[in-house]
């Protein structure tokens, strides 16, 4: 600067000024910018830490409850097991209750009768004459059915008798799959 005439002095100094400051704030902004950035990164390393601690809660959660489900789920496969044998050894005790009332209706072993309400006829298919003083309603008067259409009214109600075993496995069933379902929305 001594070298420089007078007009350009001036012009100098304020450029060598002006590249002071600019040195001065490129090095405040460095500083700042390492000191943010050491910050920063614990910052950031932090976050990621919780994010990763939180997705671990999140995931240990998640295994627990599908540990419970599948939990409740074999204990309910084991139940409906359970109830399913249940009702189908009802179901055969029925059906082979059944079968054996129609095979000894069939072969006359057992008989099958009804009451006959009619005060004209009497037990033997006979008419029975009338009189005025009798006020005898049949009650105690019994006829039996033939033996075949007797084995074929035990096959129809034991058929009846299997629809009301299997109705009630399936209520019972549908009763343990979905106990909070209500029919008709109540």
């Amino acid at each position: 600067m001594m070298g420089l005439p007078g007009k350009y002095k001036l012009a100098a100094q304020i450029g060598l000024t002006v590249l002071l400051l600019i040195g001065l704030v490129g090095s405040g902004f460095w500083v700042g910018w390492s000191w943010n950035g050491a910050n920063g990164r614990a910052d950031v390393a932090a976050a990621e830490k919780l994010h990763s601690d939180t997705l671990g809660e999140i995931a240990r959660a998640g295994a627990q409850q599908l540990r419970q489900q599948q939990e409740r789920y074999v204990e309910l496969q084991v139940q409906l097991a359970e109830q399913d044998k249940q009702h189908n050894q009802e179901l055969t005790n029925v059906q082979k209750s059944n079968v054996q009332l129609a095979v000894d209706l069939a072969a006359a072993k057992r008989r099958l009768s009804v009451r006959i309400t009619s005060p004209a006829a009497s037990a033997s298919g006979v008419p029975a004459g009338t009189s005025a003083a009798s006020v005898d309603d049949g009650a105690g008067t019994r006829a039996d059915i033939h033996p075949a259409t007797a084995a074929g009214l035990v096959r129809v109600t034991g058929r009846a008798d299997e629809c009301r075993i299997r109705l009630t496995a399936l209520q019972a069933w549908a009763r343990k799959v979905a106990p909070e379902w209500e029919p008709d929305g109540q």
